[in-house]
C-alpha cells in the first residue's frame, strides 16, 4: 500500500510504518451481504502508529482517515502524477510535465481529474512522435479496432478461438490476460516489450490472424493512412502498397514500428 499505491520507494517511511498499516487493514473484510465492511473480531487489536500519528477506533472511519492522510502527502502526489505520466506520455516525462500535474494535483486536493487535465493541457501529450510502447493488450485492441472488429465481434468469437487467436496470442507476446507477474502490476518501459520473441509474436499475428477475424481483407494503403495519419512514413506506405498480398500488406502496416507505439 504506501510502497506501490500511495508513497512510493525511498519516501522515508520505516519498515514499521508498513506494518501498523497492514495490521491496520486487517478488520477490513467482504461478504456477498454486508459488502465491504469492518469485522473488529478480525482486526488487530491496539492503536497503529503509522508516520508518526496514531490511529485508534475500531471502524472504516479510522482506515478512511489513515488514507486520506497518505493521499495528501506530497511523496504520494509525486509518486501518482509520475505513474500516470509514464503510463501516458512516456517512460521518462519531462520535469515541468510532473510539475504542472503536481500543481493540480495540490490545487483540487487529488481529484484526479484535474491531474488528468493539467497532463493533457501540456505540449509533451500531443508531442507527434509516439514515446510508447504498446503492450500486447493494447496492440491487439488497436490491430482489432482497425480491421473493423468492435465488441461485438469480439463477443461474437466462439470461445476457442478467441483463446486461439486473442488470450494464446497475449500470452506468446509475454502478457497474460489480468494476470501481471508482480503486485506492481505490468512493466512500462519498452524494454520490456520489445524483445525478439514479442516482437516475433507481433509480427506472425499481424501476418497470419487478420485474414481469419476479417473478409474481405481491407486495402493495406487506406488502412496504412487511416491508422498512422502523421506518424505514416514513406517505407511503411511503400511496404504496404507494395506487397505481393493484400494479406501481406495488412500484416506490414500492423507489425510496423510505428503502428505499435503509442
Amino acid at each position: 500500500m504506501i510502497e506501490l499505491h500511495s508513497l512510493g520507494a525511498g519516501a522515508g517511511y520505516s519498515q514499521q510504518d508498513v506494518r501498523q498499516l497492514a495490521e491496520l487493514l486487517t478488520g477490513i473484510t467482504y461478504s456477498p451481504i454486508d459488502g465491504l465492511h469492518y469485522d473488529k473480531n478480525r482486526a488487530e487489536p491496539g492503536p497503529e502508529q503509522i508516520l508518526g500519528r496514531e490511529y485508534t477506533g475500531e471502524s472504516m472511519d479510522t482506515i478512511r482517515l489513515a488514507l486520506r492522510d497518505l493521499a495528501r502527502r506530497p511523496e504520494t502526489r509525486a509518486h501518482i502524477c509520475r505513474k500516470i505520466a509514464v503510463h501516458f506520455i512516456s517512460d521518462t516525462p519531462e520535469p515541468d510535465l510532473l510539475a504542472q500535474m503536481e500543481a493540480a494535483w495540490g490545487d483540487a486536493g487529488g481529484d484526479l481529474r484535474a491531474v488528468y487535465a493539467a497532463m493533457l493541457s501540456h505540449s509533451t501529450a500531443w508531442d507527434p512522435v509516439a514515446h510508447k510502447v504498446r503492450q500486447p493488450f493494447e496492440f491487439l485492441v488497436a490491430a482489432l479496432r482497425a480491421l473493423g472488429v468492435d465488441g461485438a465481434g469480439v463477443v461474437a468469437m466462439s470461445a476457442r478461438d478467441f483463446q486461439k487467436l486473442i488470450l494464446d496470442q497475449m500470452l506468446l507476446m509475454g502478457q497474460r490476460m489480468k494476470r501481471p507477474i508482480g503486485p506492481d502490476g505490468w512493466p512500462e518501459e519498452q524494454e520490456a516489450w520489445i524483445t525478439p520473441q514479442g516482437l516475433a509474436s507481433r509480427i506472425t499475428w499481424a501476418m497470419e490472424v487478420p485474414g481469419r477475424l476479417v473478409n474481405p481483407l481491407p486495402d493495406p494503403g487506406a488502412l496504412a493512412m487511416r491508422v498512422l495519419g502523421d506518424r505514416l512514413t514513406d517505407v511503411v506506405r511503400k511496404a504496404a502498397t507494395r506487397a505481393e498480398s493484400q494479406r501481406e500488406g495488412v500484416g506490414m502496416v500492423l507489425a510496423s514500428a510505428e503502428f505499435n507505439r503509442r
